[in-house]
């Protein structure tokens, strides 16, 4: 079923997406569905390049052992300075903040960083699903000020409706406000579950057993 889930995934929306236009009547004609699937694609073709690049690295890494060979020299460098505890997690987050703003889509960054610090954190003795969640922090902290989100855009434009004026310094000068505070407070709560070695989720620790 695993290695079919794509297929299965494709016809449970395809037939979903299908009803519900036929009942909303906007697709009235069999050619209406192909024209929508074209424009929805369209619309993620920028991700899709982004993406196909992001894969042949990874394949790269894979078949060169790169990743592995950055893995071990960057977990016997941190060790060597001293940063294995929360520390080096620490760091690993303001690293994530800063590449956020170059590179907006989270699952493409996520695919660049992963093949490193995955095992590199696990060298540390770290669970995989703790590398996640502080790269989750640093995601969502510095997303919503970089202007190479679409989404920010989008903001603007719901923003303009109330205040004309607005610009997208406006914008973005407001929402800058919230990220250390949102750093700071979400890098507390990541620091109490790794003291307290507090679980994650079913299954997913702090530390490697």
């Amino acid at each position: 079923m695993l290695t079919g889930v794509v297929p299965l995934l494709f016809g449970a929306f395809l037939i979903g997406g299908v009803v519900y236009g036929v009942v909303a009547r906007t697709v009235k004609q069999a050619a209406d569905v192909p024209r929508m699937m074209a424009e929805s694609v369209t619309g993620m073709a920028s991700y899709i390049v982004l993406i196909l690049v992001i894969a042949q690295f990874i394949a790269v890494f894979n078949w060169s052992n790169v990743g592995t060979l950055l893995a071990v020299e960057s977990a016997e460098l941190l060790e060597s300075v001293g940063l294995t505890g929360f520390t080096a997690v620490v760091l690993f987050v303001l690293l994530v903040t800063v590449l956020n703003l170059f590179i907006t889509s989270g699952s493409a960054l996520w695919s660049l960083m992963a093949p490193v610090f995955v095992p590199t954190f696990m060298l540390l003795g770290m669970e995989p699903a703790f590398t996640q969640a502080a790269f989750r922090i640093a995601d969502s902290a510095t997303q919503m000020i970089t202007p190479l989100n679409p989404y920010l855009f989008l903001a603007l434009a719901l923003l303009k409706r109330y205040e004309p004026s607005a610009q997208l310094g406006t914008l973005m000068s407001r929402l800058a406000i919230f990220v250390v505070p949102f750093l700071v407070t979400w890098l507390a709560v990541l620091g109490l579950f790794y003291a307290f070695d507090l679980p994650l989720g079913p299954g997913a620790g702090i530390h490697l057993e």
